[in-house]
């Protein structure tokens, strides 16, 4: 069995689904207690990712919460729970000349989402009082004022105006811009497995103690 991926819960697999049972059942007869418990620690993990990912970030597609699952992997006579995303998305470079961009691939991003930090802003339209005093400040200077964006800066008439503009203000679910993966995974991990290593320990006893009665 060595270097095969057996998937127990919601992930794809690469065996063929009449081997991926009886694989399960085989390690199930030897293991099953032993199976169990890494199946619960790794499905637990994944579940409480998805329910904490948008409290923590806004959704946009929702990807990055639904990315989160597990697989169990059974490599010689270890069983490895892990927990992962496959949320993709595709990802551009610049050039190092010009402003060409070339696409690099898919790429796994939601290990790299981040809560807002301290110091996060959003964009946010303007009113009509606010928009005609920015005019104001266009005509009589030529630019924006600083924490202004405009979308374009020539009109539907080719005329050189400020369009869509809004202004930067602070983010009003800023926070400390920990990594989620490392919030939501990682760490709760740690006390997860310190959490069931006696369960686990004394659940390999009996494998082994049945793997040797031949039973």
């Amino acid at each position: 069995m060595a270097g095969k991926r057996i998937t127990v819960g919601r992930a794809s697999v690469d065996l063929g689904p009449q081997l991926e049972a009886a694989i399960d059942r085989l390690v199930r007869d030897i293991a099953g207690d032993v199976v169990e418990i890494v199946e619960e620690l790794s499905d637990g993990l994944a579940e409480n990712a998805r329910k904490e990912w948008y409290n923590n970030v806004r959704e946009r597609t929702g990807a990055s919460g639904r990315g989160n699952d597990y697989r169990l992997e059974v490599r010689g006579d270890k069983v490895h729970g892990i927990v992962y995303n496959d949320a993709k998305q595709r990802q551009k470079t610049r050039e190092t000349r010009g402003m060409f961009f070339r696409e690099v691939g898919d790429v796994n991003y939601a290990y790299y989402v981040h809560r807002p930090g301290p110091f996060s802003t959003q964009l946010q339209s303007l009113n009509d009082a606010e928009y005609r005093q920015l005019m104001s400040y266009w005509k009589a200077n030529g630019t924006l004022p600083d924490g202004y964006v405009a979308r374009s800066m020539t009109d539907a008439l080719g005329r050189k105006r400020p369009v869509g503009v809004s202004k930067s203000v602070a983010n009003p679910e800023r926070f400390d811009g920990k990594n989620l993966w490392k919030l939501l995974v990682l760490d709760p991990s740690k006390k997860a497995i310190k959490e069931a290593l006696p369960d686990l320990d004394k659940a390999m006893q009996e494998s082994a103690k049945r793997f040797s009665r031949g039973t």
